[in-house]
């Protein structure tokens, strides 16, 4: 017998992510069990949606008051694995869970990766704009274009994102480094032919430079102008990380001065980029919206993921050590619902 919506739980689901065509992927995958409710408005116009609701999966910022004002609300999960807009000291103190989905969209945020490497490299945005201008600059863009092969890559941070990167490198020839907080197994480095090196090291050495370590206060502007200084003259910078991870002015007079011949970046301080930015004049920069994510036949797994998330605290069962994120002290209690066991 079909449940009925009263008897069901309420998924607030909000965020840009989700347009029409995610939303009718979402609603295809969603259990039974769950009522759902979408909104793409990431202003206080999407509160009531989650004042109300049991769950929200979101890509949008949560604060500690609109925690306090959503009584229901056992589970904030984030769409993704960015938590930077999460009120996480908050969640704990209204003892609120928060999940994300670890490891759903590594692959998809991988290749875009890889293509802002190429994309930098080659000067595609310049190409391509030239082209369309009627514009035919083969000579002109030869001083400017470096190939990959036999350069040296390095990836900072090196959880599922970064190891997905070094993946999608085997058979172009490069040689990989690597920096995190936790090294990797040894069997790990030798499937991946990637060699740990210190945060020093891998700013000198590394001819390309990917980022894919956390936001927030930890690594803010971690990539300054004492860094970009240290690396080598003419090296290619890629953000699919955070915008705050990289001082925007310093990377602006590093690529301006030749220090760094390209960048390919998807992450913003702030977001959206505002059109005055300095960034959007280089044509040695290549942008896009932070979408290295955003692909539509990823939505259903990443929805299934979290659904799952959903389904087990509601059941009562262990949460994937990987996706929790605040597992509070005093958990907000509902009847009919177990503890979730961790």
């Amino acid at each position: 017998m079909p449940m009925s919506s009263s008897n069901k739980f309420k998924v607030a689901v909000v965020g840009r992510a989700f347009g029409p065509e995610a939303q009718a992927i979402i609603q295809e995958v969603a259990p039974p069990e769950f009522d759902l409710s979408f909104s793409v408005d990431t202003t206080e116009k999407a509160h009531p949606l989650i004042r109300e609701s049991d769950f929200c999966l979101v890509t949008t910022a949560i604060t500690e008051k609109l925690l306090q004002e959503s009584p229901k609300l056992r589970l904030v999960h984030k769409w993704g694995i960015g938590i930077d807009k999460i009120d996480l000291e908050g969640a704990e103190r209204q003892g609120v869970y928060v999940a994300i989905t670890a490891g759903s969209n590594a692959g998809a945020v991988a290749e875009h990766t890889i293509m802002l490497i190429l994309a930098a490299l080659r000067r595609l945005a310049l190409a391509d704009q030239s082209m369309r201008e009627g514009k035919w600059i083969y000579t002109e863009l030869r001083p400017l274009c470096r190939k990959l092969s036999g350069k040296t890559v390095g990836i900072l941070g090196f959880g599922n994102i970064g190891r997905n990167v070094a993946q999608r490198l085997q058979g172009f020839d490069v040689e990989i480094i690597y920096h995190d907080p936790f090294r990797a197994p040894p069997e790990v480095e030798d499937r991946l032919k990637a060699t740990y090196v210190s945060f020093d090291e891998l700013i000198k050495r590394s001819n390309i430079l990917t980022l894919h370590c956390p936001g927030g206060a930890a690594n803010h502007h971690i990539i300054n102008a004492s860094a970009l200084a240290k690396m080598q003259r003419g090296s290619v910078l890629v953000n699919c990380a955070r915008g705050d991870v990289v001082d925007e002015e310093a990377m602006v007079a590093a690529l301006q001065s030749g220090q760094l011949l390209a960048a390919g970046l998807d992450a913003f301080e702030p977001e959206p980029l505002p059109a005055s930015s300095k960034l959007t004049q280089l044509t040695s920069v290549v942008l896009t919206p932070h979408t290295a994510g955003s692909v539509l036949d990823n939505v259903a797994p990443v929805a299934q993921h979290a659904f799952g998330n959903m389904l087990r605290m509601i059941r009562g069962e262990a949460l994937p050590k990987s996706d929790l994120v605040v597992v509070p002290d005093k958990p907000r209690q509902f009847a009919g619902a177990g503890p979730v066991a961790v």
